[in-house]
């Protein structure tokens, strides 16, 4: 045995330390020795340690020697599930010379390893094993079929957009999602319409891999999403009109003014939101009526939309909402001026330095940072930093720092004996921006 052979196997004895970081460490020693260290690497994959094993496999994948490929197929076997995901990304990262043996168990007997040889494959992003991978779609393991729905997604794979559509239709909720998700991934038109098909799923979780993925589609998959929502029923109707608002497409712009009426009041706020999205001046004037609404929800929402236009003329319809009765429409005011960033901004949020909740105060001062007027400004962020709540002095000191506030550098370095640590680091990180060098 050699030298640094030798000091491969020491090395592996280490490997059973408790401490992750004291692993990481043998094991960057390990993959430093390079060649020499495969053979007593694959000898321990049969360690009665399964933390051992791990590790090992981990290695052997950073090494990416071709000689590891038998034993690490093996490995996707191991009684530890720890060890088989370690073996499966070891092989995918060994890539391409690792294939023809992940294809051998991908048919195998063992569940766990064709499981693990699908996920591996997936990763390697070899194109042409998506035939096998399809085969995979009626294994008698619903784990190995999610493992092979969920690698023909990272393929891209267009041969496999109708297998995966009939898998997504099916009663099975893992199945179903790993199938809309996949589908996201591949973007192709095709899957459009059964996407939208699953917004209606029994299943919270396909509906949201399914708006996730009409995301991913894009503006393609506007105009069918409009159809659906005016065709649709209230679910159909809730996640359609969240998914284009996510898309933020202008041609759902009508559609989305006439959702604003519609008799489900989710409806109202998702297509409140959306047209904020959008950034059309020309929504102001639908949303602002909203704000009188009763639903507290609906008023929070509308505030969101107006900000999301970025028009100084929505500054005095968000500021409004300065006064309203719920605390976190008033927050989202104070958010959303800041997010419009005009000059007109500045009295309404001075005005919510006031405001008895705190996190109004906070959101105020660091609004008035993001509008970045200096002037009146500053005083008052200098007062705030008396304020009793941590996080409002905090957001004053982030504002003073965001506004270049050079006269607020005494009082700030006198707030470095603040008894808050975060209102420290906030304090340091202002006086920083100020140019003032910290010991």
């Amino acid at each position: 045995m050699s030298s640094a052979s030798k000091k491969a196997a020491s090395l592996i004895a280490k490997l059973r330390a408790k401490s992750a970081t004291s692993r990481d460490s043998v094991l960057s020693e390990l993959v430093e020795l390079g060649a020499d260290a495969v053979e007593p690497l694959m000898e321990a994959l049969d360690h009665k340690d399964y933390k051992v094993r791990m590790a090992v496999a981990a290695a052997l994948g950073q090494l990416g020697d071709k000689r590891a490929i038998p034993p690490l197929i093996g490995a996707l076997s191991d009684s530890s599930k720890n060890t088989q995901e370690a073996a499966a990304i070891a092989l995918a990262a060994i890539g391409g010379s690792a294939v023809p043996a992940l294809l051998d168990a991908l048919i195998g007997s063992d569940q766990a390893a064709r499981k693990w040889a699908a996920e591996a494959l997936g990763s390697i992003g070899d194109t042409s094993v998506a035939q096998e991978l399809m085969k995979r779609l009626n294994d008698p393991n619903i784990e190995v079929q999610r493992a092979a729905v969920t690698a023909l997604g990272d393929l891209k794979s267009k041969r496999a957009i109708d297998p995966l559509i009939v898998v997504l239709r099916e009663d099975n909720v893992d199945l179903a999602k790993a199938a809309a998700e996949a589908l996201g991934k591949i973007r192709s038109e095709i899957a459009i319409e059964p996407l939208i098909d699953a917004l209606g799923s029994p299943s919270v979780d396909v509906r949201k891999a399914a708006a996730s993925s009409l995301q991913r589609v894009g503006v393609a998959a506007v105009p069918k999403l409009i159809e659906a929502v005016r065709a649709g029923d209230q679910v159909m109707r809730r996640w359609g009109v969240e998914v284009l608002g996510e898309i933020a497409d202008e041609s759902a712009l009508e559609m989305l003014i006439e959702s604003l009426d519609d008799a489900d009041e989710r409806v109202v706020r998702y297509a409140a939101v959306a047209l904020g999205r959008l950034g059309k001046e020309s929504s102001i004037k639908y949303l602002e009526p909203l704000l009188d609404h009763e639903n507290k929800d609906i008023r929070y929402a509308a505030v969101e939309g107006l900000s999301g236009t970025c028009s100084y003329k929505a500054v005095d319809a968000v500021a409004r909402c300065l006064t309203d009765t719920d605390w976190v429409v008033r927050m989202t005011a104070a958010c959303g001026l800041g997010v419009i960033a005009s000059r007109t901004c500045v009295d309404p949020l001075l005005d919510a330095l006031k405001d008895s909740e705190w996190s109004v105060r906070r959101h105020a001062a660091l609004s008035l940072g993001r509008v970045g007027i200096k002037k009146r400004a500053v005083e008052a962020l200098i007062d705030l930093l008396d304020d009793p709540k941590e996080l409002v002095r905090s957001g004053a000191a982030q504002a003073l720092g965001d506004l270049d506030a050079e006269e607020a550098i005494p009082r700030l370095e006198e707030m470095l004996d603040d008894d808050d640590p975060k209102v420290v680091a906030a304090v340091e990180d202002a006086l920083m921006k100020l140019g003032v060098e910290l010991e």
